[in-house]
């Protein structure tokens, strides 16, 4: 009895312990994941991705090191930053007008502060605060305050359709995203306002090096994958989108008598095949669809009057702009858009087309000949896009640390912008700029020209060095692709003198323009049409002082060819209304007379966090 009473208590004993030494186990195991399994951000050991960089433009060796770093992590999932970016320009005479060489000397400053939030494989998101200014921008207190100038910027009451009113410097939301992963196919969901670079970034970039940037209101399904990237795009830039309580926005049309145009949908899909290290290829197709806006409405009823441009469309439905442009790049340069180090010559070629119909009829050209003017407009045609685009850029290495670069850039311009057939090739989202280290090589440091009816030739050559940083010398000879058409702006529109154009009567402006031929009508020309628009020699330094900051600096010089010099120095000019040349007064007295020289200056500091 009593050997039974012992086995029984070394039982309950051992079991005791068991019970004990089980819980003890399972406590720990419980409590170990919140440390051992805890989720870390990959992006603090591999480095932030290029498409959560997009809002700078830094050098890659100061970009690969601002993303590499792991120090502005927060609990493992959250990455801080900034970018500081001050830069001082100096634009002298760039519309080549000895009457007003327009010097500009200013120092204009992005600031930016972001935030990344990875809290799962599943999904990530990016908040980017940013601050676009010019100094000295600041508002007032009141006048005769000396300390108006210091003070920060304060609100202005802007009413709907006004059309005179100062901008204040912009400190907004840059980019505002979710990234959704691991979805069926492998694929990922990015939506919200983002920044978008694609391919060299001719057509669809984020034109860091403006004061602003460009952002993109929308959503994008991307398939990624190491081989392959196929993205499909949509925006929306332009909407009426006034909301109530108060939700209004500056481009509603139906709040802004000065908008331009209406509800406007960027999209399409851009994909990219990389074949080993041989080549990356790109295939795209984008759409810019817009419904026209009429040009008069009715006061009584609120309805649209026949549009002048469209005599057949009576609303709004019926006038829509389709803009299509399709095209492919192929390039050798497969690591991320840059030469393996193996490889010493790059090559890239580019070409795109156009199609669609700008929402415009014009007046059948036989129906004109043999109909009187008040019933030609019973037959109409539209107006239909027919541009194209083509670009080569090559460039040998010498040696590990010289290269040597050219390119040849067409973009088609309209012999007769008064007929159906645009042919003038149109800028998408184009950031004018393109990528590093060739970021120049659209439109040159001055920002002078657009890739419209632009046929452009240029060298370059860049000399690397680890401690004095890389200097590169570039050559643009700029030309028309077509001679009666415009030179255009970085904007996009042409630089036409208000005497050029379907009305010829008013006296020649005095602000930038070149020789051309609206209509092709060559017997209302008074002088003749020339092809050079300018030549434009630059010179770019950039030096990374550390991990953080880099110093840019930059000169260029311009050159007016005979298209401008040919405008500026007319003597003549075409009265419409006399159908007969007249002496040009402007040009008499000496006002608009050319300036053949311009120059462009800028020191930037760019600090990347």
């Amino acid at each position: 009895m009593r050997n039974r009473i012992v086995y029984g208590l070394i039982i309950c004993l051992s079991s005791s312990l068991f019970l004990i030494s089980e819980n003890s186990r399972l406590f720990a195991q419980e409590s170990k994941p919140k440390d051992e399994n805890k989720y870390v951000s990959p992006m603090k050991e591999n480095g932030i991705p290029a498409d959560f960089n997009r809002h700078m433009f830094v050098e890659p060796a100061l970009s690969r090191r601002s993303a590499m770093d792991s120090q502005f992590w927060i609990n493992d999932i959250i990455r801080f930053g900034a970018y500081f970016r001050p830069r001082q320009e100096i634009r002298y005479n760039l519309d080549f007008n000895a009457s007003d060489k327009s010097y500009i000397d200013r120092i204009m400053q992005t600031t930016s502060l972001f935030f990344i939030i990875d809290p799962s494989p599943y999904i990530q998101a990016k908040v980017t605060l940013q601050d676009a200014r010019v100094w000295g921008g600041s508002s007032p207190a009141s006048n005769g305050d000396i300390r108006a100038v210091f003070f920060n910027n304060t609100p202005e009451i802007t009413r709907a359709g006004q059309t005179s009113s100062v901008s204040l410097n912009q400190t907004g939301i840059r980019e505002a995203f979710i990234l959704l992963n691991k979805l069926p196919l492998n694929s990922q969901i990015q939506m919200g306002r983002q920044v978008w670079a694609y391919g060299d970034q001719r057509m669809i970039g984020g034109a860091n090096w403006t004061i602003n940037g460009l952002s993109f209101d929308g959503a994008r399904i991307m398939f990624n994958d190491k081989a392959y990237r196929v993205h499909f795009l949509y925006a929306r830039p332009y909407w009426t989108q006034s909301g109530p309580n108060g939700v209004v926005s500056a481009n509603d049309p139906r709040q802004n008598t000065n908008a331009s145009g209406t509800d406007t949908t960027l999209g399409g899909t851009y994909s990219s095949f990389t074949i080993q290290d041989t080549a990356t290829i790109d295939i795209y197709a984008l759409g810019i669809l817009r419904k026209w806006r009429p040009n008069t409405v009715n006061p009584v009823t609120g309805l649209p009057n026949e549009s002048v441009d469209d005599p057949l469309a009576q609303n709004r439905a019926k006038q829509n702009q389709n803009l299509l442009t399709a095209g492919f790049r192929i390039t050798n340069r497969t690591e991320n858009n840059f030469l393996p180090k193996s490889k010493r010559w790059d090559l890239t070629f580019e070409s795109a087309f156009q199609h669609g119909t700008s929402g415009r009829r014009i007046n059948d050209p036989y129906i004109s000949t043999l109909v009187p003017k008040e019933f030609q407009s019973i037959k109409t045609e539209r107006a239909e896009y027919v541009g194209r685009f083509y670009v080569f850029q090559t460039g040998y290495k010498l040696f590990d640390n010289l290269r040597l670069g050219g390119q040849v850039q067409y973009s088609s311009g309209d012999k007769n912008r008064n007929d159906g057939s645009i042919s003038t090739f149109q800028t998408l989202a184009n950031p004018r700029f393109g990528n590093l280290p060739n970021f120049n090589q659209v439109a040159g440091l001055s920002e002078n020209i657009n890739a419209q009816n632009l046929y452009s030739k240029s060298i370059d050559i860049t000399y690397f060095t680890e401690e004095y940083g890389t200097f590169q010398i570039s050559y643009f000879q700029n030309d028309k692709a077509e001679r009666q058409d415009a030179w255009y702006a970085i904007s996009g529109d042409p630089n036409s003198a208000a005497s050029i154009g379907r009305s010829n009567s008013s006296p020649v402006s005095l602000a930038k323009g070149s020789t051309e031929n609206f209509a092709d009508n060559p017997y209302q020309v008074p002088y003749s049409l020339g092809r050079r628009i300018y030549t434009e020699i630059d010179f770019n330094w950039m030096w990374l002082v550390n991990s953080h900051v880099s110093l840019w600096f930059g000169v260029g010089h311009l050159y007016a060819g005979d298209s401008i010099r040919n405008y500026r120095n007319s003597l003549l000019q075409f009265d419409s209304s006399s159908n007969q040349f007249v002496w040009n007064q402007n040009a008499i007295l000496g006002r608009g007379k050319l300036a053949r020289d311009a120059n462009i200056a800028y020191f930037q500091i760019n600090a990347s966090f």
